[in-house]
């Protein structure tokens, strides 16, 4: 077999590990996928579901350098996700090694930017800054030549990196999800496990899986993230944010969470059975994508870009 048949090409960006939570007694998920505006309900393994071919390539690298951010990123950091939600379904969210309650704080985090829209707008953000660069440097190369560049910018651009854009934008979605700034609020927040199997409704979860009602920076603020069909996993700044939503009554709860996965999602909802699929049908797609990067951002960067010494584009 050779070396790029052992690469994977299939990349999860809702996990096999977390979708088989969901799975009904045939050991199937139901995959509810919008479809040209229409939702397609499909019984699908949970590995044969979530992901998209080559999502996290690195398109211009060499072969053997191409699946970078799954081999060395993704895949350990599901590794690692996966022993800890076991713990988590065990009810044990106490006395985690910091390791350990990383790895947890980065899987959350993940499911914020490696899916397919937050991949497409970063390469494109970093392949149009690229751009803005070597059309500046092309304008400008003969003042901005250092004594040991190339003579001319077709010298100069012959020997740049053909994957530069690619490898920073990769390296980009790494650090989104390394946050070091939403990492600690999360790693410092109250973890525990909601049941919810007194809900009249079961679970769903979506390729948005992350419900985030009010600003992480404020007190009362929590997430909740679906494990399974009858479990939330809850994370919140304060404990008696809790003990409040313990509280609340769970068929209420589930269906208020559900209704914002649903309108959250994109492409795909799942659910352990396809008792929903009106309510499915009803909320899919309804709220605008979160903003990742503004379009002011963009430009911002990009003008930046523009003023690129030779070095800057070399490098």
């Amino acid at each position: 077999m050779g070396l790029s048949m052992e690469l994977p090409r299939k990349h999860h960006y809702n996990p096999a590990f977390y979708l088989d939570r969901f799975v009904g007694p045939d050991g199937y998920v139901r995959e509810m996928r919008l479809v040209r505006g229409k939702v397609v309900l499909k019984s699908r393994h949970p590995d044969a579901t979530g992901f998209q071919r080559d999502l996290y390539r690195i398109e211009g690298a060499p072969e053997e350098h191409s699946q970078h951010l799954e081999v060395h990123f993704m895949s350990p950091l599901d590794n690692g996700a996966a022993r800890a939600l076991e713990r988590i379904e065990a009810g044990d969210t106490m006395d985690w090694s910091a390791d350990e309650r990383s790895e947890w704080v980065r899987f959350v985090i993940g499911f914020l930017f490696r899916h397919p829209a937050s991949v497409a707008l970063i390469k494109k953000h970093f392949a149009d800054m690229f751009q803005g660069a070597i059309e500046a440097l092309e304008r400008h190369y003969d003042e901005v030549r250092g004594p040991n560049d190339p003579a001319t910018f077709a010298e100069a651009y012959a020997q740049s990196n053909p994957a530069a854009a690619e490898i920073h934008a990769t390296n980009m979605i790494a650090e989104l999800i390394d946050n070091d700034r939403l990492g600690p609020t999360i790693f410092d927040m109250r973890w525990a496990v909601l049941e919810m199997k007194r809900s009249k409704f079961s679970v769903l979860t979506s390729d948005r899986p992350i419900y985030m009602p009010v600003p992480l920076g404020r007190p009362d603020a929590y997430i909740l993230l679906p494990i399974s069909p009858t479990k939330y996993f809850v994370a919140a700044r304060q404990h008696p944010t809790i003990k409040a939503l313990n509280q609340l009554d769970r068929t209420t709860l589930v269906r208020e969470v559900n209704t914002a996965l649903v309108q959250q999602a994109r492409e795909f909802v799942w659910g352990c059975d396809d008792s929903q699929r009106r309510f499915v049908e009803k909320h899919f797609a309804k709220l605008p994508e979160r903003e990742l990067l503004t379009e002011a951002q963009m430009q911002e960067a990009i003008n930046a870009a523009r003023g690129a010494t030779a070095k800057d584009f070399e490098e």
